[in-house]
This record gives structure tokens, sequence and C-alpha cells, in this order.
């Protein structure tokens, strides 16, 4: 009975984010009917949802992905990303390693239209390597989204992190191998055989000046990243810090130049950055994450299903095409799945790697999707089918979840 009832309240959550209603919301309904559906109380229902509310993981993770958007949208709006990217080729002194890295660092900052800021710049040296419009378009998003696999600023690992309860650290160094993978394979496939154009020299002085640039326009970043890594900070003081680190880079260039006055005060400037809608996704992914813990009956019938023979990888690998493709993001995968599988594990590594599996397979799906948005402005920008996309991932998309596949079944044996 409470398979039947999880499947309904997965239903219901899916059609709602298929409508555009939030996930968040979508999956706060997607709770509370699954609660009614299994017998629980009102009272039982509003203490969930206060005790999410009220949790110190929650309040965690909200204002850590707020202060991410917050960061983001001062880079933006200040023009520090710019300025870092362009920086990034003078000192790469390569098309095809700026062509590679560029949509990577502007994908991970949740930036608004991220996809569409990348486009530009994949375009231009996408010309100037005579590469075609349906490989800049592969090579956009490929790039863009292979440091999802580790990097500790990606809300949806975070989130995973938490939801999962390990250590995030664990689960990057797990996935990186992944990550390498498709960056290997995207440059095999998509640059490999093209010729760097000619760059003119530069004198050492204003080499060491291009360094300098890109270190001071990357330092909110960085100062971020560095405070968890090597300061064990928690995440949010470390992303204070790399605002007020925007912040002050606005003030200095305020002081030199008008143009980078926006006009705008400061605080209104951090608001706008808040993106109410990720917050509210969490909140919601929480919430169906507690409700669903409490079902113990889901264990049992995984249990069973898994003694009758049937694999758990199958398990997964079919529930995630039917979450992710559907509506094309890999959260709800993991708000409801990491739940169910992973307290199945017998011990802390074979947690990790369920883990892993799940949250590849997510992506993988969220990543083909029809309505993945990253997807769908690149196609437009680009002005490139979809089938030409699909064709250009043949090979790489199945080659790197082997990897993942590899890295599971050397570590689980």
């Amino acid at each position: 009975m409470v398979i039947l009832t999880l499947i309904i309240s997965m239903a219901l959550t899916l059609f709602l984010v298929n409508k555009k209603v939030n996930i968040g919301y979508s999956l706060m309904i997607g709770a509370v009917l699954l609660a009614v559906l299994n017998g629980k109380s009102f009272y039982y229902i509003f203490d969930t949802f206060m005790n999410t509310f009220l949790d110190g993981t929650t309040i965690s993770l909200a204002t850590t992905i707020a202060l991410i958007t917050i960061l983001g949208h001062l880079m933006e709006k200040y023009l520090i990303l710019d300025r870092m990217i362009l920086s990034l080729e003078k000192m790469l002194r390569s098309a095809k390693a700026t062509i590679l890295i560029a949509p990577a660092i502007i994908g991970t900052l949740l930036v608004t239209g991220g996809a569409l800021m990348s486009c530009p710049v994949v375009e231009n040296l996408g010309v100037r390597l005579d590469i075609s419009k349906d490989r800049r378009a592969s090579i956009n998003l490929i790039f863009r989204h292979a440091m999802y696999f580790f990097f500790p600023l990606s809300p949806t690992i975070i989130l995973a992190a938490k939801i999962g309860d390990y250590a995030l650290w664990d689960f990057i160094k797990l996935q990186f191998p992944i990550a390498v993978v498709m960056y290997i394979l995207g440059y095999i496939f998509y640059l490999k055989n093209y010729s760097e154009p000619t760059l003119e020299k530069i004198e050492f002085s204003i080499y060491i000046k291009n360094i300098r640039s890109f270190l001071l326009y990357s330092s909110p970043l960085l100062v971020s990243i560095f405070g968890v890594l090597l300061l064990g900070f928690p995440f949010y003081l470390s992303l204070i810090a790399g605002v007020i680190v925007s912040i002050i880079i606005n003030l200095f260039d305020k002081s030199r130049d008008s143009k980078y006055d926006i006009k705008e005060n400061i605080f209104v400037t951090i608001y706008k950055g808040v993106k109410p809608s990720m917050v509210i996704a969490i909140i919601g992914i929480m919430i169906f994450k507690n409700v669903v813990n409490d079902m113990h009956e889901i264990y049992i019938f995984l249990n069973g299903l898994l003694d009758r023979g049937i694999p758990l990888e199958v398990l997964i690998l079919i529930s995630c095409a039917i979450i992710s493709f559907s509506v094309a993001s890999t959260q709800p995968s993991i708000a409801i799945l990491y739940p169910m599988i992973l307290p199945l594990a017998p011990d802390y590594n074979t947690m990790l790697l369920y883990a892993m599996f799940i949250y590849t397979s997510a992506f993988m799906f969220y990543y083909i999707s029809p309505l993945h948005m990253c997807q769908v402005l690149t196609l437009e920008y680009f002005e490139v089918k979809l089938k030409d996309l699909y064709r250009n991932y043949v090979y790489i998309l199945p080659l790197t979840y082997l990897a993942m596949i590899i890295i599971y079944v050397v570590n689980i044996f």
C-alpha cells in the first residue's frame, strides 16, 4: 500500500513540476499527499513542516544556496565575471583551453541565464577555431556541466551531501574521476582535431599582469572555495567572505572608472541576488525527505525486491530515468531516492557508492531531457536542432556513465 501511495505522490509532484510549479512547492504538496494517504494526522504534517523549517541543516543549506546565488549575481552585475573570462584567455594563451574552461566557470556560479552568458564566449572562440555550430553547442553544454560532479559550491552536490548525511569531500573525491573522463572525452571528440590560431608574442611582464588580473577577478570564487578547503570554515562563512571581496573590488573599480558604478545601493544589489525559488526548492526537498524517512514500509518493500533478485542498480536507473528525464532536474531523484536507497547500504563506503550511482544516473537523464533549460537556451543561440546534439552525445555520455560504473564495480567488490 505504501508503495502505491508513494507512486501517486511522485506522479503528482512530477505533474506539478511539468506545469511549472516551483519544485519546492511541488514536493511539499507531494509530501502532504503521501502523509495523508498513509493515515498521518494534521498534527504530524504540521510538526514535520515546523521541524524542517527550524532544523539547523535546512537553515544552513538554505543560507548557503542563497549566498551562492548572491555571489553569482554580484560577479555578473559588477562585470567581475566578464573580466575574469577575458583575463583567463590572456593567461592561458590558448583558445582551446579557454573554450574548455570558460563555460564551466560561468556555469558553476548560478548566474541567471548562465548558459546564454557562456554562449558568446564559445561562439567567438569557436569561429576562431573553425568549429561547426552543433559542436559549439555541445562544447558549451558538456564543459559547462562536467564540473557538476565535483564542484564544492554546486547546490546539487551540497544538497546531496546534506540529505545523504555523508562528508562532502568524500563524495567529491569519489566523483572527481567522472568529471576528468568527461573533460578528456570532450576534448577528444570536440577539440582535438582543430588547430590553435596563431597568437602574437607578448612580454613576460604583460603575461604576469594577466595572471594578476585573473587572480583578482576570480578572488571572490577562490576565497569562497579555499575558505572551506584550507581553513575549514562553514560554507556560508566562506561565501560571505566571497561576497565581501566582490563588493571591495567594485568599490575599487568605481573609484577608478565611473562605468563600474551601477548606481544601486549595495544591500539592494545583494537582495536582488537572492533567488527565493531556489530556497523554497531546498525546503521542499527536505520536507519530502523527512516524510519518506518515516515510511519504514518503503525499506521493507525495497528489501523484498532485492530478495527476489532484482538488482538495486536497475531500480535506481529506472527510477532516475522516470523522474529526472520527466522534470529535467537532478534534485527530485536525489530527494526521493536517497532516503529510500542509502539506508540499505551496509556501511559508509557502500552508501557513498549508492549515492554516486543515483547522482550520476539522475544527472545523465536530466542532461539529455528536452526540457533541460541550459540545452534549450543553447540550441536557440546556436540555431541547432536537438537531434544534432544527441548525435554528438552518442559516445561521450555513455562512456562517461561507463566510467562511473567502473568506479562503482571496483569499489563495491
